[in-house]
């Protein structure tokens, strides 16, 4: 009975010690676990993280990407204003254009008909003055030959009064 006892008492240390063995396994399996849990965990704190971050990112983007599109559209609408005043200031500018066009020509022609009556009222004047100067010249001549004239008269009326003079 005593060896009985003695067996039941190894194995039962065996037994124990097994069971202590496969306590300290598991502990370590446990440990190990864990491990790989909080491993995990820190791995989806992580990527949550990152998505949150990718997320907030996302919607920022989104919204330029809105602000975008909506400045676009205000550009896209201020560049058709910009090229309909374009085409109502040509539209503006060749009238203006066509309109002085035709007031220089009238102006070129008044221009051309002033010169031209300027033109010949100096050909008038100037054979007026031809005119005047031959006049003014000839009454000259006139007058030296008048002076001339009384000179001839003066010498010969004198020398009347000196034989008159002389026969008194």
């Amino acid at each position: 009975m005593r060896k009985i006892v003695a067996e039941y008492e190894t194995t039962i240390a065996q037994m124990i010690e097994d069971e202590q063995h496969r306590t300290l396994s598991s502990q370590k399996a446990l440990h190990a676990v864990t491990l790989e849990k909080e491993a995990a965990l820190a791995d989806l704190n992580s990527v949550e993280r990152s998505l949150s971050d990718l997320f907030r990112r996302y919607e920022s983007t989104k919204s330029n990407l809105d602000g975008f599109k909506k400045n676009e559209e205000v550009l896209k609408k201020c560049a058709q204003d910009y090229l309909a005043r374009i085409k109502q200031e040509e539209q503006r500018y060749q009238t203006l254009k066509i309109h002085t066009e035709e007031k220089l020509n009238k102006a070129n022609e008044e221009i051309a008909t002033v010169r031209a009556k300027a033109s010949s009222e100096n050909m008038a004047l100037t054979a007026s003055l031809r005119k005047e100067l031959m006049k003014n010249e000839s009454l000259e001549q006139a007058l030296q030959q008048k002076n001339q004239e009384i000179e001839e008269l003066t010498k010969i009326c004198d020398e009347l009064i000196a034989k008159m003079g002389k026969s008194d």
